[in-house]
């Protein structure tokens, strides 16, 4: 009778061998989903702070064009060469707010350059307009801009004039990661013509 006691309380304790494997597995299991969570999430932050730093610096450089246009005086008709038809142009030349410390008729044009397929705005002085290779890049090299427009009309008929700019393309963090945006701003200006 003490031997019978002794092997059921043998066959109480501790777990059997398929009873290991079979937690073990499920403790696998849950730990390859929780990982992988992590590490979907983890790309997916790293894909949306990459995307907001550059639409950030897009902004900034939006925001500095907009700000000189706005401060600018004399709007000048851009050459024939960036008349798109219907009171559109893909650029703008204006004389600087500082143009009267000079003395000159120094003039700031902000273009649209298409190179080599890929997009961008420009910045140049002097009197070319539209700006060339040579000219100031406003947009990051991962920002492709497909359209830059320049609509002038005035304001109620005062003598100031406004601007609307529309701009569309796509910012691209890798190869993969492609976002579309268009944005539309309009800039009247603080100035009056002369």
């Amino acid at each position: 009778m003490l031997k019978d006691k002794i092997i059921k309380n043998n066959k109480k304790r501790g777990f059997t061998l398929i009873e290991m494997m079979v937690a073990v597995s499920i403790f696998v299991i849950v730990a390859f989903i929780v990982v992988s969570a992590l590490l979907t999430m983890s790309y997916a932050y790293k894909k949306s702070l990459g995307m907001r730093l550059l639409m950030d610096n897009f902004n900034f450089s939006l925001q500095s064009m907009s700000l000189n246009i706005r401060e600018g005086v004399k709007y000048h008709l851009p050459s024939p060469g960036c008349n798109l038809g219907d009171d559109k142009y893909s650029c703008i030349q204006f004389e600087p707010v500082d143009s009267w410390l000079t003395g000159l008729n120094s003039r700031t044009c902000y273009s649209f350059l298409d190179e080599e397929g890929k997009g961008s705005v420009r910045r140049c002085e002097g009197g070319t307009c539209p700006c060339s290779n040579n000219s100031s890049r406003l947009t990051s090299p991962d920002i492709d801009v497909d359209m830059l427009i320049f609509s002038f009309f005035d304001n109620n008929g005062h003598q100031r004039e406004a601007v609307k700019i529309m701009i569309s393309g796509t910012a691209k963090t890798n190869a993969r990661d492609e976002t579309s945006f268009f944005i539309q701003n309009t800039v009247s200006q603080r100035s009056a013509s002369e």
